[in-house]
């Protein structure tokens, strides 16, 4: 099974997972078989390609995607290609590929999104409509106080 996870720094197993799936600088691409990683970089349209980041995805043949976030359309676009979506990882790859083994990511489908996304205080991020003509990446904190990530350097709002 070949397992998608988001990275940043040298996509390596020890690398950070990106909480910014589409904006990610690339993606590792572990082979539960033959235990390896591939580090790719992200060349979708969220970074000047020509794919959106579901289609880039599923041209690397992956079966799964951890993930820390993301939006329903994306949610419904893996769907659509039979890639399953799991998310809530985070940490390093190696420890997003661990906590997707031990069943402690939550799976995301196009009625439920990603579950562990709201935050206890009801102000949980909305991604649904958040881009700006493909720029941008909006989190909707409830009650109007949400922020966008333009074109500049990832961020954490977690």
């Amino acid at each position: 099974m070949l397992v998608c996870i988001p990275s940043l720094d040298d996509g390596s197993l020890d690398a950070p997972v990106s909480q910014h799936f589409g904006r990610a600088p690339g993606y590792t691409i572990y082979d539960t078989e033959a235990d390896a990683a591939e580090a790719i970089d992200n060349d979708s349209d969220h970074n000047g390609g020509r794919r959106s980041p579901p289609q880039f995805i599923a041209q690397t043949g992956a079966d799964v995607l951890l993930t820390g976030n993301l939006g329903r359309k994306a949610i419904e676009r893996f769907d659509q290609m039979d890639i399953d979506v799991y998310c809530g990882a985070e940490g390093t790859v190696r420890e997003a590929i661990d906590q997707f083994d031990a069943g402690a990511l939550d799976e995301a489908t196009p009625a439920s999104g990603c579950s562990g996304h709201d935050h206890d205080d009801g102000h949980g991020h909305g991604h649904g409509d958040g881009h700006d003509g493909g720029h941008g990446h909006s989190h909707d904190h409830g009650e109007g106080h949400g922020h966008d990530h333009g074109d500049g350097p990832e961020t954490s709002t977690e």
